[in-house]
């Protein structure tokens, strides 16, 4: 089954092949350590939470792909941006081998950074869906995030 097929089956709401406990709890896991590593506001942390060659898909832009493009979108910023909050849910766990997809909604409030000085903070709602691929010691990283900013 290919990625976009998978992607495609998850959305739709079609069945998986029957997943673990153990899946389940590692998928989970591996994308509340996105969340975490966000609010501790460490982009080493946080790119530590992607593969190497992740991509990105924010709403309304084009895909940016790999950890040097990712760096320079989300912390090469005259006016830098520090999150202060985020939550994320996760509505749906679908795992087949050594691939998973996590998806759910979430909000993130941030303040940004200008001049010295902290702008009001700004909180946005949005879906979100995450492809994770199993690394080699087992563990889960994301490879391909999207979201959508909700209105």
């Amino acid at each position: 089954m290919t990625i976009a097929s998978f992607v495609v089956m998850i959305l739709l709401g079609g069945q998986a092949p029957p997943l673990t406990a153990a899946d389940r709890a590692a998928a989970e896991a591996a994308t509340q350590a996105y969340r975490v590593a966000w609010l501790s506001n460490d982009p080493h942390r946080i790119m530590a939470t992607l593969t190497p060659d992740a991509v990105l898909y924010p709403s309304a832009l084009p895909p940016i792909a790999g950890s040097d493009a990712i760096r320079t979108f989300w912390f090469s910023s005259s006016s830098p941006t520090r999150v202060v909050d985020m939550e994320l849910s996760i509505d749906r766990v679908h795992v087949d081998g050594d691939t998973a997809v996590t998806s759910g909604m979430g909000s993130l409030t941030f303040v940004v950074t200008t001049n010295g000085v902290d702008g009001d903070p700004r909180t946005q709602r949005s879906w979100h869906v995450n492809v994770l691929r199993r690394q080699r010691d087992g563990s889960w990283l994301i490879w391909k995030r999207m979201w959508g900013d909700l209105r």
